[in-house]
């Protein structure tokens, strides 16, 4: 007996041979992966930019900083200095510096000169809903005490609605 090592031949058997194509695949699919990957990343920045264009929070804060602006210029710093004169004002403003004036809450904001910004209630009671009663500005006069000097500090009390 001779000793020899049998090996086993495995036959695959392919009935039908696919039949070449008769254009080149690779360009179009070169193409179309690009235009899935613009398309994808045209569809992710586009998102970010309309949640920061239209962030009802960032719209909200920016609403009040402007009705509390208007305020201030507006009306309260004309209401406090009317009666007071010139030479007495930096003295009658000094002592509000170190604290500010009493705190001025969003429901006064919202009312102030017979309701002049009461359209603007909606930035507060939507989507990014602000407490009017505990929302607050505090504005503290800065030298030379015009009518533009001064910081004005915020406190909010806001929340997202989820209803």
């Amino acid at each position: 007996m001779s000793k020899r090592k049998k090996t086993l031949k495995r036959y695959y058997s392919y009935p039908e041979q696919p039949e070449p194509l008769n254009f080149p695949a690779e360009p179009i699919a070169h193409i179309f992966s690009i235009l899935a990957i613009i398309i994808c990343l045209v569809l992710v920045f586009g998102n970010v930019a309309v949640r920061i264009i239209f962030d009802p929070e960032r719209a909200a804060k920016r609403e009040l900083e402007n009705i509390a602006k208007d305020y201030y210029e507006n009306y309260y710093y004309d209401s406090f200095t009317e009666n007071t004169p010139e030479d007495e004002l930096a003295v009658a403003l000094q002592t509000y510096t170190d604290y500010g004036f009493p705190p001025v809450y969003l429901r006064q904001l919202l009312l102030f000169d017979n309701g002049r910004h009461e359209d603007s209630r909606s930035y507060f009671t939507g989507q990014y809903f602000c407490n009017t009663n505990h929302t607050s500005v505090t504005y503290i006069p800065k030298p030379p005490y015009g009518k533009t000097d001064y910081e004005a500090v915020y406190k909010y009390d806001c929340e997202w609605n989820n209803k």
